[in-house]
């Protein structure tokens, strides 16, 4: 009689195979036949990264408004002389004249706002205020009369910058009188009254804002 072995010795190996399996399952800790757990995702990590605000944050008045320089700002032209240059400017609005009295010197300073490139002027005295172009003769307070033009200046208009619309009388220093700017053809006109003069003055062209200042030196 044949005896088959063939059947025996898969059945025997199988077996043999789920024993080891099993073994090496209890040995990790795992019960044979239950489900691997799977690790939950990780969290995603975002960057703490700040958001820019659309409402800009307030700006300090010492930004907005540029303090005069008052250090060493170059010598004097004489009295009998005229300060002048054309620049390149147009379309500005005198909107703010203002005074002031420092060590040594008075200063005058006409403030233009909405025009483009830089100012000129032409500043000296003269024996008469005379305003351009209706030939009037102002009355200015002072001993001497110091005549002011800007030149890249335009009338304003319904809307835009407003021109300074005041006569200035100082209470301190050697400036008696400023007489407010006005403006013809591309050029504005003032005039500044200087108590014991003519003196020795000064032209300067300042940005951000845009500024032309003038000097008057004390005795």
């Amino acid at each position: 009689m044949r005896t088959t072995t063939g059947g025996l010795g898969t059945a025997t190996g199988a077996l043999a195979l789920a024993l080891a399996l099993a073994a090496c399952g209890s040995g990790s800790g795992t019960p044979a036949g239950s489900a691997t757990p799977t690790s939950s995702p990780s969290p995603a990590v975002t960057s703490a990264r700040p958001t820019a605000s659309s409402t800009p944050a307030p700006t300090s008045a010492a930004t907005t408004a540029a303090a005069e320089p008052t250090g060493d700002l170059g010598g004097f032209t004489a009295p009998g002389t005229e300060a002048a240059t054309d620049g390149d400017a147009a379309g500005y609005v005198v909107t703010q004249v203002r005074t002031g009295s420092h060590d040594g010197y008075d200063r005058v300073v006409y403030e233009l706002t909405g025009g483009q490139g830089t100012p000129g002027y032409r500043v000296g005295y003269v024996d008469r205020a005379v305003e351009d172009p209706s030939d009037e003769v102002r009355d200015v307070d002072g001993d001497a009369v110091l005549q002011v033009w800007l030149v890249g200046t335009t009338y304003p208009v319904e809307g835009g910058p407003q021109e300074f619309s005041e006569d200035l009388r100082p209470a301190d220093g050697d400036v008696e009188h400023v007489v407010r700017p006005l403006t013809f053809e591309g050029m504005t006109q003032s005039f500044v009254g200087v108590d014991d003069g003519p003196r020795p003055f000064r032209v300067l062209v300042l940005s951000d804002p845009v500024r032309v200042v003038v000097d008057l030196q004390d005795d």
